[in-house]
């Protein structure tokens, strides 16, 4: 498919949207049959992964993932589902209401809703169009983190904030209006998933990876980035600066960089991330061990030297805990063509 007819697909009224236009009540009695259920004196419907691609009327190339432009004019009641859904608006606006949050979309926008999370989208008209990919949380594990989050903590927080449903973060919101990348890889993921050929679940499986790294550059919440006064929050920057200075940084010349009292900045990383700053540290010094020994031909012992550790008996336990082998059986498989993942 080229991007004009694509554009044209897009754009082109479908039947349902001008019943939609023309009966702003049909939604009255269309959810009767779905299952529903009380939240904060609320009824709230349940939407099932299955029950989606049942609707659908391409045929998917990957069980796990699913593309459904959102229906203009139609109003969705508040609703939750067993799925990971991202919302991109691929042109003009809309409004994301997420629990008793109302959050307008710009072009460019991508907001990311995890599993079992009151939320709606409405205000779509006729020149707006907003694209839904919905992902079984086992493709977004298995696709997504294991190629994006190999050699980066801030990789490996954002990540995990999408994927592992933790009260502090239910969703996420992604402001890339001055991204043209992510349109595109938008764009062909939507081509290759319209009209798929041979190799389709791989290709759109690629994209995916690109749209993610994309918006990983552009990354913004506002469940964790601004603090209660409205100020940006420096938890991506204290993270960047860690991932920078691993070798050698400690919780106190961080928090003396950043002007924060240590016991503070301990709190505040464990509260976002979930991880103590020792974590992090480590994490990070494993993930530059692991990316050495794959691209590079550096010995055990220059690794070491290279990520700031001394202690080698100390390195092979803390690097076998993580990837159920030592480096030095790591390096082997690489060089028998096996690869070693994390251990969650």
């Amino acid at each position: 498919m080229q991007k004009t007819e694509l554009m044209e697909l897009l754009f082109t009224m479908s039947d349902r949207e001008l019943y939609y236009k023309t009966n702003p009540d049909y939604y009255k009695s269309l959810f009767d049959s779905c299952d529903s259920i009380e939240l904060n004196n609320q009824k709230v419907y349940v939407f099932k992964f299955n029950d989606q691609k049942k609707e659908n009327a391409y045929s998917p190339p990957n069980p796990t993932l699913e593309i459904v432009k959102h229906s203009r004019y139609s109003t969705i009641p508040f609703h939750i589902h067993d799925y990971i859904e991202m919302n991109y608006v691929y042109a003009g606006t809309c409004t994301a209401i997420v629990q008793d949050k109302v959050i307008p979309l710009q072009c460019g926008d991508v907001c990311i809703m995890d599993t079992n999370v009151p939320h709606t989208i409405c205000d779509a008209e006729e020149k707006d169009i907003i694209i839904n990919i919905l992902m079984d949380k086992s493709y977004f594990t298995a696709s997504m983190l294991g190629q994006l989050s190999s050699n980066s903590i801030i990789s490996d927080f954002i990540l995990e904030a999408i994927s592992h449903d933790r009260l502090h973060n239910r969703f996420l919101l992604f402001h890339c209006q001055n991204s043209d990348k992510l349109g595109s890889h938008v764009e062909n993921l939507l081509c290759e998933f319209y009209e798929p050929s041979f190799c389709s679940k791989d290709i759109i499986n690629a994209y995916m990876v690109l749209i993610f790294a994309e918006m990983l550059r552009h990354f913004q919440t506002d469940n964790n980035c601004k603090s209660a006064n409205g100020k940006q929050n420096p938890i991506l920057d204290i993270l960047l600066y860690m991932e920078e200075n691993f070798q050698s940084c400690t919780l106190q010349e961080v928090a003396q960089h950043f002007s924060f009292h240590p016991n503070y900045l301990s709190r505040l990383i464990k509260k976002i991330t979930g991880k103590s700053f020792k974590q992090l540290l480590q994490e990070q010094k494993l993930n530059k061990a692991s990316y050495l020994l794959n691209h590079t031909s550096m010995t055990i012992a220059e690794i070491l030297n290279e990520i700031g550790y001394q202690n080698h008996g100390f390195f092979n336990r803390i690097f076998k805990e993580r990837y159920n082998v030592t480096p030095k059986e790591y390096q082997r498989n690489i060089h028998l063509g096996q690869k070693s993942t994390p251990i969650s």
